[in-house]
């Protein structure tokens, strides 16, 4: 579906996001209504930057299936029917509608032997329109570069409040750079240790070894 039609209504067609809906809707208690949550669906594809075994950052790619209030942001005038923005649209989006997601870790959840990672500035943020759809891609380095031959390593996109619906482009979901040990692997799971939306979901997310 193209951006310029997320007014009219329309839901993504992936019946994995259809029965979370379902299930969300049986949760809910009156004054709840069937148009609460989610606003905003995307689906994300995520790479691991690796040197062998060590993580040094997290390559990502948001594709915005619906929600995404464009005009908010820019002049629709300026958006090419395919390919990169002009750099004032990509700083436009950069300011207005990505780097106040820092607060969230741009939604991205990292987790080693239990714990959080701590990420450092995003980097190569970029946004495209492929298929009449807004694509977003960057970098988020870590601070401090870890091991995955020898830590418990748990990675994952979602939004704690479900504002915004993640599903993953790609089986598995997390995929490895080229200078990645031929060892790693990477499998999804539901993760019930991070519960979302007051506990009422539990989102996906992968384990990787090496």
């Amino acid at each position: 579906m193209s951006i310029f039609d997320a007014a009219r209504g329309f839901r993504p067609s992936a019946l994995s996001r259809r029965v979370r809906h379902i299930l969300l809707l049986s949760l809910c208690i009156l004054p709840c209504s069937a148009s609460a949550h989610p606003h905003v669906w995307i689906d994300y594809g995520v790479e691991l930057e690796m040197h062998g075994t060590q993580v040094d950052a997290v390559q990502e790619k948001w594709v915005f299936e619906q929600g995404f209030p464009v005009s908010l942001v820019i002049d629709l005038t300026h958006i090419p029917k395919a390919g990169p923005l002009a750099e004032v649209d990509v700083a436009a989006f950069k300011e207005q509608a990505f780097t106040s997601l820092k607060g969230a870790d741009y939604f991205t959840h990292l987790f080693v032997d239990g714990q959080a990672v701590e990420f450092d500035e995003p980097q190569h943020f970029a946004v495209a329109v492929d298929n009449g759809k807004i694509v977003y891609t960057f970098l988020l380095p870590l601070k401090k570069p870890l091991d995955a031959a020898s830590k418990s390593l748990e990675v994952g996109i979602w939004d704690d409040s479900f504002f915004v619906d993640y599903e993953p482009l790609n089986k598995p979901a997390v995929r490895f750079g080229a200078t990645s040990a031929a060892s790693c692997k990477s499998e999804s799971f539901q993760d019930h240790d991070h519960a979302i939306f007051g506990g009422a979901m539990f989102p996906l997310a992968s384990r990787v070894s090496c």
